[in-house]
């Protein structure tokens, strides 16, 4: 039938189990965007108590934009969804047996990336804030090349 009809057909990883959760994809005539890899990031053990549990706005007062040297990666890897708050409630209900850390809650970061890009949510009071997201070594000597 497809071939009659001269559809080449795009198969793309995730979709399956994306509808069969009942998650709305758009409009079909949209291109689906494929999956992005997730990495959990959570505050080291040893790191500043001021960051911890804080909003955004607060770690910003405290300390500045938040910084991967205060972070280690407990989640790296493929999820059926790339929805922030699918992914918060999978973490707080349903943990992946490879993850290791506490559940998700305010101040951990969710990124979402692929062969191209990276993009960093900060688990915020309510909701996420989009970050940026670096080494506090490479900000520093951004600043010392100006």
């Amino acid at each position: 039938w497809l071939s009659e009809k001269k559809f080449i057909p795009n198969w793309s990883d995730g979709i399956f189990e994306r509808l069969s959760k009942g998650e709305q994809l758009g409009d079909p005539l949209e291109t689906i965007s494929p999956l992005k890899n997730v990495r959990i990031w959570q505050l080291k053990s040893d790191s500043d108590l001021e960051l911890r549990f804080r909003s955004y706005d607060e770690v910003l007062k405290v300390s500045g934009e938040p910084s991967k040297n205060n972070y280690d990666v407990v989640f790296d890897g493929a999820l059926e969804t790339n929805d922030l708050e699918s992914i918060y409630a999978k973490f707080n209900m349903d943990h992946p047996s490879d993850f290791k850390g506490h559940s998700l809650s305010i101040s951990d970061v969710v990124e979402l990336y692929d062969d191209n890009s990276s993009e960093f949510h900060y688990v915020d009071q309510f909701g996420f804030k989009e970050i940026e997201f670096a080494d506090q070594s490479h900000e520093q000597g951004m600043t010392l090349g100006m």
